[in-house]
C-alpha cells in the first residue's frame, strides 16, 4: 500500500500524463503494465486521440527528414551493404512520412531502381502522400495501406514502430508467401525477463505500447527460417516506466536478420 507521500506523487504524475505536450516533461511519457493492448487502450485519460491516426501525429518528427541521429547509423551501415549486395526494394512499417527514406539518403547511395514503400497510419499516410510532390522529385517513395504489401519486397525495414501494434513482427511475417529476405529492425524496446504492455503518451495522443521479453522475439523470427546477422544497442533510448522500475528499460535494441541462402 503506497504511503501519503507516494499517493501525492502518483496523482502528481497523473496529471502531468493527462496534460502531457510534445517535447514536454523531458520527452515521452510511460505509465501502467498491462497484459494486453487493450488494458492499456482503456486505462487511458480522456480528452486525447489514441494513436498517431490523426492529424497532429502525422506532423511530428519533420525534423527527422533532415538528420539522422546516433541510432541510425547501425541501419545505415546495413541498408549500404545490403544495396550492394544487389537488393533493391526496401518495405518500411511504420515509417511515418517516409522519414528514413529522405534522412538516410543524405548517407547511403541509393541504387539505381530503388522502390521505398512505407506502410502506416490513413493521416501519416495521407501527409506523407502530399510531401512526395515537393520532396521526392526521383519518385521512389511511396505508400501501402496493408503490411500485406510487403509480400515479395527484398528488405523489410522498421524503427521504432512495432511496439505499437497488438500483433507481433512474426505473426506479420507469418502469412507472406515470399518473405523479405532481410529485416532491419531498430529502437526495439525489449526487456530481459518480461513481455507486457504499458501506455505512452506522445503529447499529441495516447498509445498502447508493447514491451517484448528479448529471447522471445529473436526466437520469433528464427523459427520463421531468419539467421540473425547483427544485433545493436540504442543506449540514447530509454523506457521508464512510472513508478515500476522492474519494467523500465534503459536501452533499446537493433538487429539484421537475414534469409539463407
Amino acid at each position: 500500500m503506497p504511503n501519503l507521500f507516494e499517493r501525492i506523487r502518483r496523482r502528481q504524475f497523473e496529471r502531468q500524463f493527462a496534460s502531457h505536450v510534445e517535447g514536454g516533461f523531458g520527452g515521452n511519457l510511460y505509465r501502467g503494465v498491462f497484459k494486453t493492448f487493450e488494458e492499456a487502450r482503456e486505462s487511458a485519460p480522456k480528452g486525447k486521440p489514441m494513436g498517431y491516426d490523426n492529424p497532429a501525429a502525422a506532423d511530428l518528427y519533420l525534423e527527422r527528414t533532415r538528420r539522422i541521429y546516433p541510432s541510425d547509423y547501425p541501419v545505415v551501415y546495413w541498408l549500404d551493404r545490403l544495396f550492394r549486395s544487389g537488393l533493391r526494394t526496401v518495405f518500411d512499417f511504420g515509417g511515418h512520412i517516409g522519414l528514413g527514406y529522405y534522412a538516410y539518403r543524405k548517407y547511403v547511395t541509393y541504387p539505381d531502381g530503388l522502390r521505398w514503400t512505407v506502410h502506416d497510419v490513413p493521416a501519416v499516410m495521407a501527409r506523407g502522400r502530399e510531401l512526395t510532390q515537393s520532396m521526392d522529385p526521383e519518385r521512389r517513395l511511396s505508400f501501402a495501406d496493408s503490411v500485406a504489401a510487403a509480400d515479395g519486397y527484398d528488405v523489410f525495414f522498421s524503427a521504432g514502430a512495432l511496439q505499437y501494434l497488438p500483433t507481433t513482427l512474426a505473426e506479420m511475417l507469418a502469412p507472406l508467401t515470399k518473405k523479405p529476405r532481410a529485416l532491419v529492425l531498430n529502437l526495439a524496446p525489449l526487456h530481459p525477463a518480461e513481455s507486457f504492455y504499458t501506455l505512452q503518451s506522445i503529447g499529441a495522443a495516447f498509445c498502447p505500447y508493447r514491451v517484448l521479453q528479448f529471447g522471445a522475439f529473436v526466437k520469433s523470427l528464427t523459427q520463421l527460417g531468419y539467421v540473425q546477422r547483427d544485433a545493436w544497442e540504442n543506449p540514447d533510448k530509454r523506457c521508464t516506466v512510472a513508478f515500476e522500475p522492474g519494467y523500465s528499460i534503459d536501452r533499446y535494441y537493433g538487429f539484421t536478420f537475414e534469409l539463407p541462402g
